[in-house]
This record gives structure tokens, sequence and C-alpha cells, in this order.
């Protein structure tokens, strides 16, 4: 059963160490966007920011963060979504996106935004698969894609 729990003092060091690097070695630089140390310290800066933990049952799996602004409370943008490589391949993935954009719906979000590096081919296929779009807009960060809860 996949949980979200907001990242706090008991399990900050955990997600730092989730990578999707094979050898577990986490850097500054995943494949293809920030450590998750890199992306919590950006939450003290932004207020807009969330970042969340990924469980599957009690074992820490991965990890997400979305901003979401008040003025714009039906929009949230997934910054990051990642699975520790020790846990990718095996459905956990998918069940774990249907688990957020579940939150995100329940929490009255209408639109979903996010960014995919384009050589990064199976989130693409991911995040196709649950009906997310391109909107045609592109920048050196990758092709941005919408989906409409």
């Amino acid at each position: 059963m996949i949980r979200i729990k907001a990242v706090d003092a008991q399990n900050i060091l955990d997600v730092c160490d989730l990578t999707t690097i094979q050898d577990s070695i986490g850097t500054t630089r995943e494949a293809h966007f920030c450590c998750n140390a890199v992306s919590i310290a950006e939450t003290k800066y932004n207020s807009e920011m969330y970042p969340n933990a990924i469980y599957n049952n009690t074992v820490l799996i991965g990890f997400f963060m979305y901003q979401r602004a008040e003025n714009q409370a039906d929009t949230a943008t997934i910054c990051r979504f990642m699975i520790d490589d020790r846990f990718q391949h095996k459905g956990l993935e998918k069940k774990a996106l249907e688990h957020i954009l579940r939150g995100l719906k329940i929490q009255g979000v209408k639109k979903v935004l996010l960014t995919i590096d384009n050589a990064n081919e199976n989130a693409k296929e991911l995040y196709l698969s649950f009906g997310f779009q391109f909107t045609g807009k592109f920048d050196k960060a990758g092709h941005s894609y919408e989906l409409k809860l």
C-alpha cells in the first residue's frame, strides 16, 4: 500500500539518501533532475513547494515535490518525482503516481503540470499512460505536459 508523508525531521536523511543512480551513491545531479537534498533545500526558500516521502507500506521508496500557489490553488506542478533505484521496474512508479494524483484531486487540484527531460523515455511513457498531454512548450529543462483531473 502506497503512503505519502511530508518530509520531516524523522525521515529527511533517509529521503536524501534515495537515488536513481544504480551504484546507490547519490549525487548533487541525478540523471534527470536534482538530488532530493537540493530539492528539500529549495522548499526553505519557496513556501509554495511541498516535499513528500513515498512509502510502500513502511518502506521508504521515493520522493516527490509539488508546487501550488495560493492564487492558483486549482493547479499543482510536480517538480520532482522519483523512485529509488532499488525499487524501480516493480510497478511502484505507477502506483505511487496514481496515489499522488488522487491526493492532489482530493485537495481540489484540477490541473497538474510537469516538465519531462525529453531523454527520459521511462518518465515520458509513465506520464503519457496517465493521460498527460504535451502542451507544445519546451525549454532547456524539457518538455511541458499537463493533465486535467
